[in-house]
């Protein structure tokens, strides 16, 4: 992870506030939730593509999800998928028809595949047909077919889109090709701010309020809301342990609420919870960074604006 400076001390609900302007991870997801809204046949100005990449759990895979409401809403139903080679690729293009769009996670092999790159260059190229041919047997005839590359394509990553060392040099060419019209979203494995953008999430949603509770009649499982004592519980563990923490997410922040509510309410022996949150640790990092400080995360929590909720929750014990 990047070397991080000593974070900013953030005490009040106004310096927490802030953090959507300043830290480098809600700056980027901004951009990302922009980008996916410009998408499309009818949404901002036609963009073709979007390029995410970023650790894992920090929220590519929410913004993605959002659009697709959007997506919906409009009466287009996205095709989310994993090519494995470029006809499989073609074959989604295939049966988006020229609407749907193509929602593309983990999929890596894309950006490995010359013959992968050619098709996403062909589609992404304002200037360039839209039209891909080729040959397929219809009723025992080889009939020649076209299938149209101009529908919204979203593609996001764990691994680092920039970064030439992780890249077949023979491909960088293309790389830059493709992404000089569409400039990917990179968000930085930096550990400070991946735990301040947790924290902000915390206290302005209801990530570590929700849990899910095991039914002791079986069936369907009981939703619940942890306290506020318990979801500061959470912070203060997560903060404390930011050095230990193998991936520092908004995810594995949800994690640690989740494993001490059920502990909290006698759903989770304290043997098991001890042995859950030590599954979320790694190595000590070899350039540990400062801690940052305790807040009063219960009075944040209470106090802080909270947005996205569309729905009503259970009220925290």
């Amino acid at each position: 992870m990047t070397k991080a400076k000593s974070p900013p001390a953030r005490r009040t609900v106004t310096k927490w506030l802030e953090v959507a302007d300043q830290n480098v991870i809600a700056r980027r997801m901004a951009v990302a939730k922009f980008k996916l809204a410009d998408l499309g046949q009818r949404g901002g100005v036609g963009l073709r593509a979007v390029y995410m990449s970023g650790p894992p759990g920090v929220g590519k895979t929410h913004s993605i999800v959002e659009q697709e409401k959007v997506w919906r809403s409009n009466g287009l139903e996205p095709l989310r998928f994993r090519p494995q080679n470029v006809r499989d690729l073609i074959d989604y293009f295939a049966a988006a028809q020229g609407r749907r769009p193509l929602i593309m996670e983990e999929a890596d092999i894309i950006f490995r595949s010359k013959p992968m790159f050619e098709i996403l260059k062909q589609a992404t190229d304002p200037l360039t047909p839209d039209t891909f041919h080729r040959i397929e047997k219809i009723e025992g005839e080889k009939v020649e077919v076209a299938i149209n590359l101009n529908v919204p394509i979203v593609v996001s990553t764990n691994m680092d889109l920039t970064n030439d060392a992780g890249w077949d040099k023979d491909l960088l060419a293309d790389r830059d090709a493709l992404f000089n019209r569409s400039r990917p979203v990179i968000v930085p494995d930096d550990t400070i701010a991946l735990w301040e953008w947790s924290v902000y999430l915390a206290l302005t949603s209801h990530l570590t309020m929700d849990v899910t509770l095991r039914n002791p009649k079986g069936g369907k499982p009981i939703e619940q809301a942890n306290p506020l004592a318990v979801q500061a519980q959470a912070l203060d563990w997560f903060t404390a342990n930011v050095n230990q923490l193998a991936v520092i997410s908004p995810r594995t922040l949800k994690h640690v609420a989740q494993f001490m509510g059920r502990a909290h309410r006698g759903d989770m022996p304290q043997s098991i919870l001890h042995e859950e949150l030590a599954g979320l640790l790694g190595p000590d990092k070899s350039e540990p960074v400062p801690i940052p400080g305790k807040a009063d995360w219960a009075m944040l929590l209470r106090s802080m604006p909270k947005h996205g909720d569309a729905a009503p929750r259970a009220k925290a014990a």
